[in-house]
């Protein structure tokens, strides 16, 4: 036969036991961590620039609106003045040529008060910079910049057709105005932002339009103060795709807002406010369209400048890492080396530690004291466990004896004599009145409750058989009390298979009778039961006097002491028949038990019993 080949293990110190696997651990540790952290905050940073640029596109487009809003404003103002439309009517009518020199007179006041309630309309903060009211035959009245009359027509305007259409809606433009213009300095200050309304008189026929004007410089101004270091570029596009502002070089940059209506309208699942990716011009397009005016900013930012901050954190991460790397290998290094020293320490103690039942064969560690905490505890867990391995080699045979105990014990505290003597004296009592059948069943009854006593079982029994044994007892009784006894029993047919201690139910009922005939009948007896997924439990309810505070005191007093020392004391026949079924219930349940007392309301005691759900 063959021998065994033995395995040959190769055999390390601890020192390179330690050092070598956990420096390649904590080094891998770190290069994990640090890639994931390179991987997450350059992604951050990408979301954060586009935040950052988001928030600039939104601000922007917020300006154009507040300029936009300003505008609607005065012009909603001058609409919704009967003063203002009754003047310019007057002022129309006063066109005619031939007029006489009262009428002239009368035309020159009308139309000073038509220009001072323009001005009032317009405030001291000048949202706008021209006015125009038209009227739709023939005439225009301006009041700004530009305080020039004329008999002009509206409907020469390009925009007169989309006024109209609109119903009294605001309809924004934005063109070059070369007659305001020459009021500005500089040659790029001719564009204007146009509001038109039409207005209507009382009976709802169309009067005229307002047109409310307002230059660009104003949005411009708002636009270069974004001091954003991607450089980016500004786009404003009307709603039709017009440009009518840029700060890029593209002369004409349509395909970027049809890129835009192409995002916008997409059925995909990208937002339809994600950064749009021009492949091609390695650029992004960062977009927010107004729900107010319908114009839409557009920043064009390249992916260059936008990787800038990204290198710039890849190259500081790098120095970084070879930095910790080099730590973390001269700290491995030294923490293996303090580790080392005192486990082998504890390996010679180890090795001599033996457990016997005998104190001559018993060793114990030797007191010492190591440096490292987490160490030293370990070590002086050792020491606990040796002195308490026999305190608990000695609690279990204490556990044990209580359990055989409360075997014997149970069976003599439920014999009560009392009982077997009411018992006969009721039976003779009937026999006097020749109360043959009911004799019968109190003695069916009785030989019942006694073969049950006397049974040699499990310490265990299903509760239907606990049951059915407190219902003879009580049987007995209601003979013996009449209706002044009545009782009653709520239990879940799921509860009849759980396990309980044999006759404990039976002994806290009798204790509820008898403490309940002290008081003037009737004496009601119920058994409640509850049962969950996790635990059942009975409920011994009665309406006697109750508990008194110093029984319920010295109740509570030594259920404290049994869980706080872990001791069970002995099991006794007389005078802790509630204790014995706490003992038992303990023992038995493995401290998964439930044991409750109290009082009822308005007055009766309760007794909960109970325990998690075991086979």
């Amino acid at each position: 036969m063959a021998a065994k080949k033995t395995k040959n293990v190769v055999k390390r110190s601890i020192m390179s036991t330690l050092f070598l696997p956990y420096t390649a651990l904590f080094i891998a540790v770190i290069l994990a961590f640090t890639v994931h952290t390179v991987i997450s905050e350059t992604g951050k940073i990408k979301v954060n620039a586009f935040s950052s640029l988001q928030n600039n596109s939104a601000m922007i487009m917020g300006s154009f609106d507040s300029v936009i809003h300003d505008l609607d404003t005065v012009s909603q103002n001058i609409i919704y003045s009967n003063l203002i439309k009754e003047k310019f009517g007057i002022y129309i009518n006063y066109q005619d040529d031939a007029l006489s020199s009262n009428e002239i007179y009368e035309n020159i006041n009308n139309t000073k008060i038509l220009f001072d309630l323009i001005i009032a309309m317009i405030g001291p903060n000048s949202p706008a910079d021209q006015t125009y009211l038209y009227s739709l035959d023939y005439g225009k009245f301006g009041v700004g910049l530009d305080n020039a009359t004329s008999k002009e027509r509206v409907t020469e305007k390009d925009w007169c057709s989309q006024v109209v259409q609109a119903n009294g809606k605001k309809f924004i433009y934005c063109d070059k105005d070369d007659t305001l213009g020459r009021f500005y300095s500089y040659s790029g200050d001719n564009y204007f932002v146009s509001l038109c309304r039409m207005y209507y008189s009382p009976l709802n026929i169309p009067q005229g339009i307002v047109e409310v004007k307002k230059s660009f410089k104003s949005i411009a101004t708002t636009v270069n103060t974004f001091n954003s270091p991607y450089k980016e570029d500004v786009y404003i596009f009307s709603p039709e795709g017009k440009t009518i502002y840029t700060t890029g070089s593209l002369s004409t940059p349509d395909n970027y807002y049809d890129l835009i209506q192409m995002r916008q309208n997409s059925p995909s699942k990208t937002s339809g406010t994600d950064p749009i990716y021009l492949k091609s011009e390695n650029k992004y397009i960062i977009f927010s369209t107004s729900d107010y005016t319908g114009f839409t900013t557009a920043l064009v930012i390249d992916n260059r400048m936008l990787m800038q901050p990204v290198h710039q954190y890849l190259n500081t991460a790098l120095i970084l890492l070879f930095t910790v790397m080099l730590i973390t290998i001269m700290v491995s290094y030294l923490i293996s080396r303090r580790i080392a020293t005192p486990l082998y320490k504890i390996y010679h103690q180890v090795r001599a530690f033996q457990l016997t039942g005998d104190d001559k064969d018993t060793t114990e560690f030797e007191d010492m004291e190591i440096g490292i905490t987490e160490v030293n505890t370990l070590y002086q867990a050792f020491l606990k466990m040796q002195r308490q391995a026999r305190k608990s080699m000695e609690r279990e045979l204490q556990l044990q004896n209580s359990d055989m105990q409360s075997k014997m014990l149970a069976l003599q505290a439920q014999m009560n004599p009392h009982f077997l003597y009411n018992s006969l004296a009721t039976i003779q009592a009937m026999a006097d009145e020749n109360m043959n059948r009911e004799i019968i069943l109190m003695c069916q009854t009785i030989s019942r409750i006694l073969r049950y006593i006397s049974s040699d079982g499990e310490q265990m029994v299903l509760l239907t058989d606990e049951l059915d044994h407190t219902r003879d007892y009580l049987e007995c009784m209601k003979v013996r009390y009449c209706d002044s006894l009545q009782f009653e029993f709520d239990i879940p047919e799921k509860m009849h298979q759980v396990r309980l201690p044999k006759l404990c139910l039976q002994l806290i009922v009798e204790n509820a009778i008898k403490y309940s005939t002290k008081s003037s009948p009737p004496w009601n007896v119920k058994i409640l039961g509850i049962m969950t997924s996790t635990y059942w439990e009975l409920q011994i309810k009665d309406n006697g006097p109750g508990f008194s505070s110093e029984d319920l005191d010295k109740l509570k007093n030594q259920i404290d002491l049994i869980e706080k020392n872990g001791v069970l004391p002995n099991l006794e026949i007389d005078g802790m028949g509630l204790m014995n079924i706490y003992i038992r219930f303990k023992i038995l349940y493995r401290g998964n038990h439930i044991f409750r007392l109290s009082n009822n309301v308005p007055h009766g005691a309760i007794v909960v019993i109970g325990g998690g759900i075991i086979s």
